[in-house]
């Protein structure tokens, strides 16, 4: 097989960046055969991956299809533990921290021959499943304010029965619950750092409502509009970048059906 240039691991900004440029559902696509975390999926978007099935060299051959010869491998993240000094006021000299390497892995159909594809069987997610294993509870909705769709505090979220995207809101207010937000603490925060907030809320609903397939063309204009904007305009941390990504695996992870990924 002939190889890549090597790559580095990219910054979370990069992979959110790459996430943004994705259309549609990743399930017909990339997460056809495995399901991979938004972190990866950012990363084969970064790498100019077609939007088609992709697997391991041993997973097409199990299909019944070979990697045609000269075709160059796709890299992953794969996560790693890293031993580090720990500060000089530590009782412990050393501690382990969670990295990530890249890992050439993966080809797309395109760059395969064989046998015909098994019919797709996309995988269950439940919002119900995935808010009682976040341990969110649903509230009734106590605001006379019609123009408000939902609000969160502590691990309770209420969404206007009139919203016009209920599973949109739903998911934008367990964002936030995930993201720690609705702490009394964040809270009273709320007001001061109000754009940061709704920019992660809204950054992780879209990267779990469009690995769904659950955005139509209007709404996901206009929530990547929001995202992007803040992304240029505002230059948020790179620790933010990173929570999106971790919160957006998590509440994905939480409402399928157990099977795992492979790497949070």
């Amino acid at each position: 097989m002939s190889e890549r240039p090597p790559i580095d691991v990219p910054k979370s900004r990069e992979l959110l960046e790459g996430l943004l440029t994705l259309a549609g559902s990743t399930g017909e696509t990339y997460s056809r055969f495995h399901r991979y975390s938004p972190r990866n999926l950012g990363f084969l978007a970064l790498q100019n991956c077609p939007p088609e099935p992709i697997a391991t060299f041993k997973r097409w051959q199990e299909l019944g299809r070979h990697v045609t010869k000269g075709s160059k491998a796709y890299s992953i993240l794969r996560p790693i533990q890293v031993k580090v000094e720990t500060d000089d006021n530590s009782d412990e000299q050393y501690k382990l921290v969670r990295r990530f390497k890249v890992v050439r892995a993966l080809f797309a159909v395109s760059q395969t021959a064989g046998d015909d594809l098994p019919p797709y069987c996309p995988p269950g997610w439940s919002v119900d499943r995935a808010l009682e294993t976040l341990g969110i509870e649903r509230v009734p909705f106590e605001n006379y304010d019609g123009n408000i769709g939902g609000y969160a505090r502590g691990n309770k979220i209420a969404i206007n029965p009139v919203a016009p995207y209920p599973l949109r809101t739903t998911i934008h207010e367990a964002s936030h619950v995930t993201h720690g937000d609705t702490t009394p603490e964040n809270l009273a925060l709320y007001q001061e750092h109000r754009g940061q907030f709704e920019y992660r809320a809204e950054a992780s609903a879209y990267v779990v409502l469009n690995e769904l397939g659950a955005l139509d063309e209007e709404t996901a204009s206009v929530s990547r509009g929001y995202v992007q904007g803040w992304l240029r305009d505002q230059q948020p941390p790179e620790d933010d970048m990173r929570r999106v990504l971790n919160v957006s695996t998590k509440i994905l992870d939480a409402g399928f059906e157990p099977e795992g990924t492979e790497e949070s």
